[in-house]
């Protein structure tokens, strides 16, 4: 997976820019706020069709501007891929893929798949349980565009099922419409617990190699689905097993539902763990050992992402490097170099070895210009 160049225009602070990159290392350095991670988070959303760090999609047009434009071209197994995403204020969102323009957004999904690393991913160990959730969510489905239709189909369902809850609770619907949104949601909803399972596994033995890797064998980093319908993993073979369970649940919990008005169980409410030598990270694990955790994830999810879709994923690495410590660096540089097209945002190059710096793709961004 190659991008060769970007064209931007009136995206964020950049009003008509062209970009070409290099298929080893490209370094983007500046002070803050001068458009860095905005170059970024253009590549991401070519990825994913959204941003990774905008609620909506207006926030990303250039002030006093009314639409903006970002097209890529690369290359994927070979074959050159043309990608453009435009939008309007006025709420319309077109994809064009070669030229052809696509009728939904996650049409984006596996072509440029691309992972994300910034100082805020501190959050999968610290964060609340929604930050891991978007996280897998957002892993599978770039190589699984079925699991990122089931998991678009659930929340739709389970909205639906919320507002019967509501108005079962108020005396306006009848209880027995229930089942029928109780059919829907733990249909999908087991397909989507099975398939974070399945990918959980993957993950957990892939981020335990790289955790042993950055500590020197010292420490065993492993990772646990949580499951708010009491599914033990280990025993889990079939979908149908985790649907008969979630509908046990729901039948278990049906009245404390209607008077809170809210699904309480279900794939939404699910979690994941991570322990070092057998301690919880979260709750017990110094600073260090929960940076070098989400490190071993992170990296974890590029080889997964190729296992799962033959080619590594682009890897964007926003302002890490000064949040990592020296051996943290070496061994994340070590990881990236002459295999993953890596695209880095710096206020610092100190933080990088100079023979690093030599081989890299170095060019400077200043009030929305890149030069280099």
């Amino acid at each position: 997976m190659f991008l060769k160049k970007i064209f931007l225009k009136n995206f964020r602070n950049y009003a008509r820019e062209e970009v070409q990159f290099k298929e080893g290392i490209n370094i983007f350095f500046g002070e803050n706020a001068q458009g860095k991670t905005n170059l970024l988070e253009s590549i991401y959303l070519l990825s994913m069709g959204k941003s990774y760090r905008a609620y909506r999609d207006q926030e990303l047009v250039k002030w006093q501007e009314k639409e903006f434009t970002i097209k890529a071209i690369g290359e994927r197994e070979k074959r050159t891929l043309t990608i453009e995403v435009s939008f309007s204020l006025e709420g319309k969102k077109i994809i064009r893929i070669n030229e052809q323009e696509q009728k939904r957004v996650s049409s984006l999904l596996g072509l440029f798949n691309a992972v994300i690393f910034a100082p805020s991913d501190l959050q999968l160990i610290q964060g609340a349980p929604g930050e891991r959730r978007k996280f897998l969510d957002l892993e599978i489905s770039q190589v699984s565009p079925k699991y990122h239709y089931d998991l678009q189909q659930y929340y739709r369902s389970l909205q639906q099922r919320n507002n019967l809850l509501k108005s079962i609770r108020e005396k306006k619907q009848n209880l027995d419409l229930l089942s029928i949104w109780d059919e829907q949601i733990t249909d999908l909803g087991s397909k989507i617990i099975k398939k974070r399972i399945e990918c959980l596994k993957k993950l957990a033995i892939l981020a335990k190699l790289m955790h042993r890797k950055i500590t020197a064998q010292g420490e065993t980093l492993e990772l646990k689905y949580l499951s708010s319908l009491d599914v033990v993993e280990e025993k889990i073979k079939e979908e149908q097993e985790i649907k008969d369970i979630f509908k046990h649940k729901l039948e278990k919990i049906r009245e404390e539902e209607i008077y809170r008005g809210v699904t309480l169980a279900g794939p939404h409410r699910d979690d994941f763990s991570s322990a070092i030598n057998g301690v919880d990270v979260k709750t017990f694990g110094s600073q260090g050992q929960q940076r070098t955790a989400v490190l071993s994830l992170k990296l974890a999810e590029l080889e997964f992402i190729k296992s799962e879709g033959g080619e590594y994923p682009l890897l964007l690495l926003d302002d890490v490097m000064s949040e990592l410590d020296k051996e943290r660096r070496e061994h994340l540089l070590k990881v990236v170099r002459n295999r993953i097209q890596t695209f880095i945002t710096t206020t610092n190059l100190k933080d990088f070895p100079e023979e690093f710096l030599q081989e890299a793709n170095l060019a400077q961004v200043r009030k929305g210009k890149i030069e280099g």
